[in-house]
């Protein structure tokens, strides 16, 4: 029996009209105006702040040349991460992300599957354009007020610059699915791919398409013809991607469809912690079968103090990879406020908070599990908190790569003198706002439903809101640093005396762990 595939494939197209036009009838366009006010509203607070902290000063003639020799590898190495970020989606099934029915009945229809996502794979490609455009166009608005002559040159190039590398992590991503390439290669080459970038970055050369690909950011100061090459690589890169794409495992998509659907609706009920459980799934992340190093059986160390350690011990080498890239984004992160793009300590913060989350994993295993130890004569409570010095110790190492990872920004004198009363409230900040977090679970709607509409939103807000501010606050001391190193004396005991304003934070947080029962009890 011969299957008509031209006829299908109509029908195909048929019934992604009718779905699209459903859709489409459903969204009331007072609220698709509503949601494009709220982004506009946003990205113009976004780049006023970002633009009142900026310097107005133009660049020196030493400074510009400065910043085009050494600026395409920094770029290159932000390009390179995202291609890495790339590899390893692709390595595990990614990075489209189809719905359910497609995979069910799409998929396995008497269809070529390249019928079937060419059109998703398209789409992907063409918003990772448009968002690598928007987010370059605001990077370059904010960085061109300090070059010379017009400011849309530094809009227009590093829009492009951001577009094409977009492209390229979403098409390099999509080759390595089609063609089911191991996720041990993909994410060696994502390995690879950073180190290059790194070498760039650490000798001051021009070797990686990464860094040429840099080079087009900086055409407003200085043209440079060979990032043209990395262009047409970036987009061969993205056709091949959609052409490979048709290839990817029917498997995987399953599995990815259930796990993407799950998780956004634990991201709709704010259950950080079942978000991250099923992040773990997606990227298949699972504990080591053998510990990295087994400890001594018996010891005079407290048990919980002990199987917090075999706990950590038991991490496989991707998440222990990632918190130390979380410490690296918050050291680099606190050098660019030291250096004068003060909002930066947020997203130091925010990246220790999220390592955070790693290191209380033992708490947040006492919560997935309540059964084993609710009908333990003590206070849940005060169980959670004999958990956290294992957890800020582990954070003391995460903030101690933050330090180290400072250096390349700021003098080694002034990162000696602030780490020493630093480390220990960043790590304390960062471990007491996971923790919080965790603890906290999925809000209970009913309890609060009598609040009414609009504290209601509120307090949903400040749920969320509240356990990562607790972990930038802690770095707001540095905020008193100020950029003079040769006034460090005066520095060290400015962020000396204000540590004393988080240390109210944390206690408040820690009371909080302490008499607040687990909401999965």
């Amino acid at each position: 029996m011969m299957i008509d595939t031209d006829a299908n494939i109509g029908a195909l197209k048929d019934l992604r009209r009718a779905r699209r036009h459903n859709r489409l009838e459903n969204i009331h366009w007072i609220d698709a105006l509503y949601r494009v006010y709220i982004t506009a509203l946003l990205g113009g607070i976004f780049v006023i702040l970002a633009a009142g902290k900026l310097p107005d000063d133009k660049l020196s003639p030493e400074s510009l040349t400065k910043l085009a020799d050494q600026g395409p590898a920094a770029v290159g190495l932000l390009i390179a991460v995202g291609l890495a970020f790339g590899l390893r989606s692709g390595g595990r099934g990614g990075p489209l992300t189809l719905e359910a029915p497609v995979v069910q009945h799409e998929l396995l229809a008497p269809v070529p599957h390249e019928a079937v996502v060419r059109g998703p794979a398209i789409k992907q490609i063409r918003f990772m354009a448009f968002a690598g455009l928007v987010i370059g166009g605001l990077i370059g608005a904010l960085a061109g007020r300090s070059l010379p002559g017009d400011i849309f040159g530094p809009i227009i190039f590093t829009a492009l610059t951001f577009s094409v590398a977009a492209m390229a992590s979403a098409g390099v991503a999509m080759v390595v699915s089609g063609r089911r390439i191991a996720w041990w290669l993909a994410n060696l080459g994502a390995l690879l791919v950073v180190a290059w970038s790194v070498v760039d970055v650490v000798a001051k050369v021009r070797t990686s398409p990464m860094t040429w690909l840099g080079g087009l950011a900086f055409w407003s100061i200085r043209v440079t013809p060979i990032a043209l090459v990395s262009v047409v690589l970036a987009l061969a890169v993205a056709v091949a991607g959609v052409l490979s794409v048709g290839s990817l495992s029917i498997e995987a998509a399953r599995r990815r469809a259930g796990l993407v659907a799950q998780l956004r609706f634990a991201v709709t009920l704010q259950d950080i912690r079942t978000v991250v459980l099923l992040r773990r799934q997606l990227s298949q992340e699972k504990p080591r079968g053998k510990p990295w190093i087994r400890l001594k059986r018996r010891g005079r160390t407290p048990q919980i103090w002990r199987r917090d350690w075999h706990s950590y011990l038991r991490f496989p080498l991707p998440r222990l990879l990632r918190m130390a890239a979380l410490g690296v984004v918050a050291g680099l992160s606190l050098g660019a406020m030291w250096r004068g793009s003060t909002a930066m300590f947020i997203v130091a913060g925010l990246a220790l908070y999220l390592a955070g989350y790693d290191a209380v994993e033992p708490i947040a295993q006492e919560v997935d599990h309540p059964t084993r130890w609710e009908s333990y004569p003590d206070d849940p409570g005060r169980l959670l908190t004999m958990h956290l010095p294992a957890a800020i110790v582990t954070m003391v190492f995460v903030c101690a790569i933050a330090a180290a990872s400072a250096l390349l920004l700021v003098p080694s004198t002034v990162v000696v003198r602030l780490a020493l009363p630093m480390v220990l409230v960043a790590a304390c900040g960062s471990a007491m706002a996971a923790a919080v977090s965790t603890s906290l679970g999925a809000p209970n709607i009913s309890s609060i439903m009598g609040l009414g509409p609009d504290l209601l939103g509120v307090v949903l807000a400040a749920r969320l809101v509240a356990p990562p501010a607790i972990a930038v606050v802690a770095l707001m001391p540095l905020l008193a640093a100020g950029r003079d190193a040769d006034m460090i004396q005066t520095t060290s005991a400015k962020v000396s005396n204000a540590v004393f304003y988080p240390f109210f934070v944390i206690i408040g947080a820690g009371l909080v762990l302490r008499y607040r029962k687990p909401s999965h009890l």
